[in-house]
């Protein structure tokens, strides 16, 4: 369990124009919430069982906080824990202390058994508490059970400690079996192993106290990453999570008949070993729907794949599970691998299963290849972009069995993205424009995104509705391939006619026309660094951008002056735009380039990350003067 799991926290980005002096004070951040207190108690047994007592109470400092803090959702499933909430109160900011009615404490079934019967034992405990306001505090005592465990005989936990909350106390205690080895890695947490007033039993106690809150970064990587942690586990290293998972379930991959019929028909016909593995990647992903499920609500046992097969959905270990009992079906070796599929890049140094980890993938030993078959717009062997550079514990088919494996870091030479525009300004001032955008790597999987995202039928909605936002006076489409297709090449097609992009009769001056708003790593980059400096790393994934943008202007228009060439490079990337006129056409061509470590920029740095991001956000406002 997290602490991040009990808490829901309202931050807002504020986004502002125009110049802001060096003597403009930003305004002091002020903590959303405080955790007055927080004591969560582990009593664990020795068949990995345990108990977890948590009594909270959590004061609201802001407006913004009282919606999201004026209820409380805990979900369980019935099959593997329970939830009993003891106690549950507001105190007002006046002191009353007001009982949550038994009827506002509702248990309900979760969202996920509406449309996947399979999981209808996943259970939500909401909590309604009365008068929530600014200064009031919301309390409760509640009770959550491990009945079933998740690996037996090991018991592991994963708390971290928010940053950008007050923290007056919390203290984590946890009782074990002296006979059930705890390893453990506290970062930034004091406390340990104590004296134990139990027989048999061994007691560690860890507080966090005092903590004032520090402002959230905008762009920053999760706070998991560089916040207080505890990280606590009975396995003694890897090769034990990767057994403990396999022995739960390696038995799900079972080749039946069934099976072995499904893979027979998805490959007939095909040969190459590679290019079955693809066709089965590509059933799994286009027919077996998806059903989110964490997994501490949803356990770490799969489904049987001839289950999976019948209902036609799952969640990723679902899907791991059918997808490699297909490839063993065709004789082709595969392993389930957990990642993380969130932004958190921090590895453990203590064999931690679950926490970090919240994800299955599969890797294909023989090819040395990742796939997800969860990414239901990921070509073969090309991941979402969020899962490239993180650590994964591939369970099996390593030199050594199983170990950690590093997913292949981004870079501009594999993850690349190519737009070529038409723009034809008429002499009214308006124009007709076209641009075709096609891309590689991780940057397929963003293209994919963006189409996947429009609707069928909303095209031209969504495209007027980018061209509205963008600042840009138009309407036009969007067009291109089924990003649900893998096997074909991905290409997204726009067309729009703009108002008012020159004035004429000139003189006057012009930007080159942006168009459609397409998936631009350059314009995320530029709005991306606008903050003078960063304390955390910051995400900036390894890629290419080339843009060509032609512009032909009327034959009474004379050009007077082109925007200057720009020239940054640095060790972080680069960044050229070049521009040349060949009689009335004007061709500009900017290209950029970013390779960081892992796909992250650290805080010193981030000062030469910016500097791109700022030259780029430079050229994009550049402007052609123009006479007639």
């Amino acid at each position: 369990m997290r602490l991040g799991s009990f808490l829901s926290v309202v931050f807002f980005i504020l986004i502002t124009t125009g110049t802001v002096t060096a003597q403009m004070a930003a305004p002091e951040y002020k903590s959303p919430l405080t955790i007055s207190k927080m004591d969560v108690t582990y009593e664990v047994n020795a068949d990995g069982t345990y108990t977890m007592d948590i009594i909270s109470e959590i004061r609201i400092n802001i407006d913004q906080a009282v919606q999201s803090q004026a209820q409380s959702y805990l979900a369980y499933s019935e099959s593997l824990q329970s939830l009993e909430v003891l106690d549950a109160y507001t105190l007002t900011a006046q002191g009353e202390k007001i009982p949550v009615p038994a009827d506002m404490i509702i248990t309900q079934q979760s969202p996920i058994s509406t449309s996947a019967p399979a999981f209808g034992d996943i259970k939500v405990k909401a909590i309604v508490f009365p008068q929530i306001s600014v200064g009031a505090s919301k309390g409760y005592h509640f009770l959550h059970k491990q009945i079933k465990p998740l690996f037996e005989n090991h018991f592991s936990m994963f708390e971290t400690f928010p940053m950008s909350v007050d923290i007056d106390s919390i203290k984590i205690t946890l009782v074990a079996p002296e006979t059930m080895k705890m390893y453990i890695q506290a970062i930034d947490v004091a406390g340990g192993q104590v004296q134990s007033d139990i027989p048999g039993k061994s007691k560690y106690v860890w507080t966090v106290k005092d903590q004032k809150a520090k402002t959230p970064e905008s762009g920053a990587i999760s706070e998991t990453n560089y916040c207080p942690r505890l990280a606590v586990t009975s396995f003694a290293d890897f090769n034990q999570v990767a057994e403990a998972y396999l022995k739960r379930a390696a038995d799900k991959e079972k080749v039946t008949d069934e099976v072995q019929k499904l893979a027979d028909k998805i490959t007939g016909g095909i040969v190459s070993p590679r290019d079955q593995a693809a066709a089965l990647y590509q059933w799994v992903t286009g027919n077996i729907r998806y059903v989110a499920l964490s997994f501490e609500v949803g356990g770490i046992v799969p489904r049987d794949a001839d289950a999976i097969i019948e209902t036609q959905y799952g969640d990723c270990k679902d899907k791991v599970v059918l997808l490699n009992a297909l490839l063993s079906a065709k004789g082709i070796k595969s392993a389930p691998v957990l990642i993380n599929s969130g932004d958190v890049y921090w590895q453990p140094d203590v064999a931690l299963p679950l926490g970090v980890y919240n994800h299955v993938i599969t890797y294909l030993p023989d090819f040395d290849l990742f796939i997800d078959p969860t990414a239901e717009i990921a070509p073969f062997g090309i991941l979402p972009t969020n899962e490239y550079s993180k650590y994964a514990l591939v369970t099996r088919g390593l030199e050594k069995g199983a170990g950690i494996k590093m997913l292949p870091e981004p870079s501009p030479e594999i993850s690349n993205m190519e737009t070529i525009t038409t723009i034809t300004i008429n002499d009214d001032g308006t124009a007709k424009g076209q641009s075709v955008v096609t891309a590689n790597g991780g940057m397929e999987y963003v293209l994919r995104s963006y189409k996947a995202s429009i609707p069928p039928g909303q095209e031209a909605m969504a495209a007027n509705a980018f061209l509205t936002r963008s600042g840009q006076q138009g309407e036009g489409t969007i067009t291109g391939s089924d990003p649900r297709k893998l096997t074909d090449k991905m290409k997204v097609e726009t067309s729009y006619t703009l108002q008012n992009v020159m004035t004429i009769p000139g003189p006057g001056a012009f930007m080159i026309p942006a168009g459609i708003p397409n998936p631009s790593p350059a314009v995320v980059l530029s709005f991306g660094t606008n903050q003078p400096e960063m304390k955390y790393p910051s995400y900036h994934s390894g890629y290419g951008k080339v843009e060509i943008t032609t512009v032909a202007l009327p034959e009474k228009i004379k050009v007077m002056q082109l925007p200057k060439d720009v020239s940054v490079q640095n060790q972080y990337g680069s960044y050229t735009a070049t521009y040349k006129q060949d009689g009335q056409a004007i061709k500009v061509e900017r290209r950029l380039s970013v390779k960081t470590p892992r796909g992250l920029c650290p805080p010193e740095g981030y000062p030469l990350m910016r500097d791109l991001g700022q030259a780029i956000g430079r050229d994009f406002r550049a402007q052609v003067l123009y006479g007639e």
